[in-house]
């Protein structure tokens, strides 16, 4: 019987994926009342998370981020719905690769990248970045109970060229499977488990644990780091910009890498704060206390 509903579910969301864009924002914006004014979706922690990272900010900008922070996600949420059938044509329409010679003059020189970004503006556009670079794409993915949604899930991701692997295997795939040039993309900005905390920095004005893997990885592997940032031009259109962080991550010292990146990211949140994924639990664990 799960599996009838789960089918189900899947081809309402396929049908769904096929309707135009206008009519979907027309939804997002649906969706906004009901999650924003009518159910009030995680606003708490979302009010939290904006109060502690901007206590400069007055109470009329921090309700004005809150808002447009919730149309965003809205906008994500149908924009990721519409990923399960937009055609390349479309995607290139909409989402414009400012300079993906970055890749090619790594691809050059022989060198897998580690892509690192954030859950900003639309990260789920990220899984588009086979159409732009030269590399052999790699994504970690969290796996979803539900295994018939799990799979209909991977398969979509992949559509537009990445291999997708569980994150409980990234080390082994990625020790498994070096040769060739490759491109490695994490998002870093979100909370470890607090069993796997090791290192904590200040980040939006907080003493937040953060995640090591991709400093370690790119370090044992010898990549290339290369960060993203996407930016929406207008509704529906994004522009991405590559910025090369270091040619050769085995050359920089202990965690150098982590300090950048959050420095990086925290500089284009405070631009946007909009943007960023609010409503993640991102400070949940306290330094020094122990659960």
């Amino acid at each position: 019987m799960t599996k009838i509903f789960t089918y189900i579910g899947i081809l309402f969301i396929y049908l769904i994926s096929l309707l135009p864009h206008w009519i979907l924002y027309g939804i997002s914006d649906f969706f906004y009342l009901l999650i924003y004014h009518l159910f009030g979706y995680r606003k708490k922690v979302v009010r939290e998370n904006l109060l502690n990272s901007f206590p400069e900010k007055s109470t009329a900008e921090l309700r004005s981020f809150e808002r447009k922070f919730f149309r965003n996600l809205t906008d994500v949420m149908v924009e990721t719905i519409k990923e399960f059938t937009i055609s390349t044509k479309e995607i290139k329409k909409r989402y414009q690769f400012i300079n993906p010679s970055v890749f090619q003059h790594h691809f050059d020189q022989g060198k897998s990248v580690m892509m690192l970004m954030g859950h900003y503006s639309n990260w789920e556009y990220g899984v588009t970045a086979p159409l732009w670079v030269p590399q052999d794409c790699w994504a970690v993915y969290g796996k979803i109970e539900n295994p018939v949604m799990d799979k209909y899930l991977v398969r979509t991701r992949q559509r537009f060229g990445f291999t997708l692997y569980p994150m409980e295997e990234t080390y082994n795939v990625m020790l498994s499977h070096q040769q060739g040039q490759k491109l490695y993309m994490f998002m870093a900005d979100q909370s470890p488990h607090h069993g796997k905390i090791k290192y904590w920095l200040n980040f939006l004005n907080q003493e937040t644990p953060v995640h090591l893997g991709a400093e370690k990885l790119s370090k044992m592997l010898d990549l290339a780091i290369v960060f993203i940032d996407i930016q929406r031009v207008k509704r529906g259109y994004y522009q991405i910009t590559a910025t090369t962080l270091y040619e050769d991550a085995k050359s920089t010292s202990e965690y150098e890498i982590t300090h950048r990146y959050f420095e990086i990211l925290e500089s284009i949140i405070r631009k946007k704060p909009e943007n960023w994924l609010w409503s993640h639990k991102r400070w949940k664990y306290k330094k020094g206390v122990k659960y």
